[in-house]
Parts: C-alpha cells; sequence; structure tokens
C-alpha cells in the first residue's frame, strides 16, 4: 500500500510522500520500520516517534516527514483496518455437519465440521457458522451473520443482519423464573425467545436468556462485551454498549445510547433512558432518567487507609446522632 492509497480512504492532510511504500501497520508501542503508526494521543505520538516508523496518522501536526493529519484517528483506524486488513470466510457445507430438515441455505453460507443445525432453520446470504455450533429448530439467522465457534442458539431465536456471535455465547436459554412458596419451588416454564437486531455484536462467553412468553430483545447496533449476563424479557435499546461483566435482572429496559461500564449490576424491572451512562461497579436499583452519568464505584485505596475510612463509615450513625 502507499500513503495516497490510505490518504483517499481516510481523508484529512497529507504532509510528506504520497507515494511512499508501506507494508502495514504498527502499533505505537512497537513502531516498526515501513509501517504506518495510528496515534490517538500524546502518549502515542511520543512512542511511535521513540521507533522507525515510516508514516504516521495524527490528530495535530507533528515535527515528521511523512504523516496524515485527520480529526479522529480512531475512526480513520477503523476505516484502515476494514479495507486492508479485512476478515475472510470460507463458503461451502461441510458433509460432517447435522443439517436437519426443512433447512433454507442461502448464497455463500459456510457451515462448518461438526456443526448441529435443527429443523425449519434459515440461513440467509453470507452466514457463516463455525465448529461446534448448535442451531435450534425454527431459527432464523439473517444476511451475513457470523456464529462463531461453540455457539449455541436455542430453538425459535432470530438473529438479524450483519450480527457477530463469539465462542461461547448462548442465546435462548431458560430464564430464571420460579414460583415459590408453600408448594416449594415451581419452575415457570420459558416459551418465549431471544431477538437479536441488525449488526449487534455479542462478545464471547455472554448468555441471554429467552422471555417467559415475549421476546427479550437486543437492539441494533448495540454491542455487548464478553462475559455479559441479560436476563429474561429484557429489552436492550439500539447502540447500547454494555462492557464485560454486567449482569442485567429480567425484564430491564435501556433506552438509545446508553452505556454500562464494567461489572454493573441492573435490578429487576429498572428502566433506564436513552444517552445513560452508568459508571464501572455500580448498582442500578431504581429507574434512571435519561441523558445523566451515573454511578457509586468505590475506586480501590490503600489497604491500611481503607480500614481507617471503614472504622470511620461503622460510627458514622453515632454521630449523626449527636449532631441532631
Amino acid at each position: 500500500m502507499k500513503l495516497r492509497d490510505i490518504h483517499g480512504l481516510i481523508g484529512g492532510e497529507l504532509h510528506g510522500d504520497p507515494e511512499l511504500e508501506l507494508r502495514g501497520i504498527s502499533s505505537p508501542q512497537r513502531p516498526g520500520e515501513g509501517t504506518v503508526v495510528f496515534c490517538q494521543s500524546e502518549k502515542d505520538i511520543e512512542s511511535a516517534l521513540e521507533g522507525k516508523p515510516s508514516a504516521l496518522v495524527v490528530s495535530r501536526e507533528v515535527d515528521f516527514l511523512n504523516y496524515i493529519r485527520v480529526d479522529n484517528v480512531r475512526y480513520a483506524l477503523a476505516l484502515f483496518l476494514d479495507r486492508f486488513y479485512p476478515e475472510n470466510h470460507p463458503e461451502g457445507v461441510s458433509p460432517n455437519s447435522h443439517i436437519g430438515k426443512d433447512v433454507s441455505l442461502g448464497r455463500g453460507v459456510y457451515v462448518a465440521p461438526f456443526v448441529f443445525i435443527g429443523d425449519n432453520v434459515v440461513l440467509e446470504d453470507g452466514v457463516k457458522v463455525y465448529p461446534f455450533t448448535y442451531i435450534g429448530n425454527n431459527t432464523v439467522v439473517g444476511e451475513g451473520s457470523v456464529l462463531f465457534s461453540g455457539v449455541h442458539i436455542y430453538p425459535n431465536t432470530v438473529i438479524g443482519r450483519g450480527v457477530r456471535v463469539h465462542s461461547g455465547t448462548v442465546l435462548g436459554a431458560d430464564g430464571f423464573g420460579y414460583y415459590i412458596g408453600k408448594e416449594g419451588i415451581r419452575k415457570l416454564n420459558h416459551i418465549g425467545n431471544v431477538v437479536v437486531e441488525d449488526f449487534v455484536e455479542i462478545g464471547a462467553n455472554t448468555t441471554i436468556d429467552r422471555a417467559m412468553i415475549d421476546s427479550t430483545r437486543v437492539g441494533r447496533f448495540s454491542k455487548l462485551d464478553n462475559l455479559v449476563m441479560v436476563a429474561h424479557n429484557c429489552d436492550i435499546g439500539e447502540g447500547n454498549i454494555i462492557v464485560s461483566q454486567v449482569g442485567i435482572s429480567g425484564s430491564v429496559r435501556t433506552g438509545r445510547n446508553v452505556i454500562l461500564a464494567g461489572q454493573v449490576g441492573v435490578a429487576d424491572h429498572v428502566e433506564i433512558g436513552d444517552n445513560v451512562t452508568v459508571t464501572a461497579k455500580s448498582g442500578v436499583s431504581k429507574s434512571l432518567p435519561s441523558g445523566k452519568v451515573y454511578g457509586a464505584n468505590l475506586p480501590a485505596i490503600e489497604w491500611s487507609k481503607w480500614r481507617r475510612v471503614y472504622a470511620s463509615l461503622l460510627k458514622l450513625p453515632e454521630i449523626l446522632k449527636k449532631l441532631r
């Protein structure tokens, strides 16, 4: 690739030799000779300049021979990786896979060895299914979606276009719902399903339970990290970012563009409004209005100091009582 090829793709201002030949990309931490480095911060620039890269992509002018200045380096990086490092998938149906009755396979589909596909399943054009994946009866997988190895899709699941589901994920398992009374503990059979809308990405070892009667839904363009738990009857809105180890209890509704940072816990039947951010390790026990940042986490502090803080907290009720 040449520097002008990158400039033509990402735009911005080109400084230096447009015919400069580049062999690829390297990171700011390990800048390689003959490569381009995308610098998203001042620290990245400093680190890159300690090596011998041939070109930089930056958001400000720099004292360097060949570089491209853009408004948003991270977006430029996304465009670059899509064009020059595309993800390639095979095609074809392995004879070592199990294909059930009345299955519809679109053009360019890949079904790997040791895949199990149940009855009445629809895989639209360009769907890719990797080894040891299970797809239950009456499931629909939309055009261009990718199910990586070891994914388990329970029956009646609906997956939209351009969805990516990573290894170990389970879609449509029983919701955690029981009657508990004098008669004992009685399971509530969940007869609903899971609906994953277009262009969602679901990380490894994430679980999304099916609804009791209706659908557990994940709205289009939402991105779920590894190790996320979404319980039955939840309705996750469009464009949500849900980070690793978040646990969402049953019947939670989130609006558009919600961000739940790592290890957030959300109680059941809570509603979270549009454009809300909840900071890491926070617990959400009540509904949250739109457009605000919420959090009640406790950053790590030196242990002996925390013991003194905790001891003071235990005395706080007595102190308040005296102040009254």
